[in-house]
């Protein structure tokens, strides 16, 4: 059975209001939420507020500061989601938690989940780590564009799973124990006043390689029982794990087809 914990959380002040959104990076998965997907469930823990890393929220990023990957910046360092945080385990795990792969200058097609819509932007920058120990730093972010030259992609309205492309740098390649980290911001507009810093921002950060050598991940070595009406738990238009009896959130029926685990509900 599938849960899904959601949160609306509004405080007014005197000067502005505050309503917070929800989203999160899926494709490539960010850490925080690689702990959901049966590949990785074993080498990185589920974090169950995923889709609410707004740094402790407006009241905070307000002042201007902010964790690298979301986490509230009065949290120690490394923070949850930085690598050699909770969920940022590429220096114990190294490339069991990488979670794409893409050739240098290539066009990548990301995939974000809104579940509480806010409207304004996404934008997409890159870090390359010196190491598996390396923990990012605000400089080391470079900013990605669209195939159309431009940095920001405007959030439509909805409450559902969006597509965008981005490309990546000619020339750079991640490989290795030289990973790069993806970060996706979302940037709000439906609070009061025109400063961005009175807007909710959101940060994931997402382990990639980035190499000529791109291949791709063996399938999972579970036996799946044949397909039956009941080894979709109810569910319609969904990829579903039948042997944990839960729905792999996020995946297309592409995606699905690449593990003989799992089946598409339709």
């Amino acid at each position: 059975m599938k849960t899904t914990f959601l949160a609306a959380i509004a405080a007014t002040a005197v000067i502005f209001t505050v309503v917070e959104g929800h989203g999160r990076l899926i494709v490539p998965p960010h850490r925080g939420y690689m702990g959901r997907l049966p590949q990785f469930s074993k080498l990185v823990p589920i974090d169950y507020d995923d889709n609410g890393l707004n740094a402790g929220g407006v009241g905070e990023t307000k002042k201007g500061t902010h964790g690298i990957c979301g986490d509230p910046y009065t949290q120690t360092s490394p923070r949850d989601h930085e690598n050699g945080g909770m969920y940022g385990r590429f220096g114990q795990h190294g490339a069991q938690v990488v979670g794409g792969c893409f050739a240098p200058g290539a066009t990548m097609n990301l995939q974000v989940q809104v579940t509480a819509n806010h409207m304004g932007h996404f934008n997409f920058q890159l870090c390359k780590l010196k190491g598996p120990k390396d923990v990012e730093t605000e400089a080391c972010f470079q900013q990605l564009v669209q195939p159309n030259g431009q940095p920001d992609w405007p959030v439509p309205s909805g409450n559902k799973f969006f597509d965008m492309q981005y490309v990546l740098p000619k020339g750079l390649t991640c490989e290795g124990e030289t990973p790069c980290v993806l970060r996706w911001e979302y940037i709000g507009s439906n609070n009061w006043g025109d400063d961005p810093l009175d807007q909710e921002h959101f940060w994931n950060c997402a382990d990639i390689y980035i190499s000529n050598n791109c291949a791709p991940p063996p399938p999972p070595t579970l036996v799946t029982p044949s397909p039956t009406k009941n080894n979709c738990g109810g569910q319609h238009g969904v990829c579903f794990w039948p042997l944990a009896n839960q729905t792999v959130v996020g995946y297309t029926k592409a995606q699905c087809a690449g593990f003989t685990s799992f089946v598409w509900c339709d």
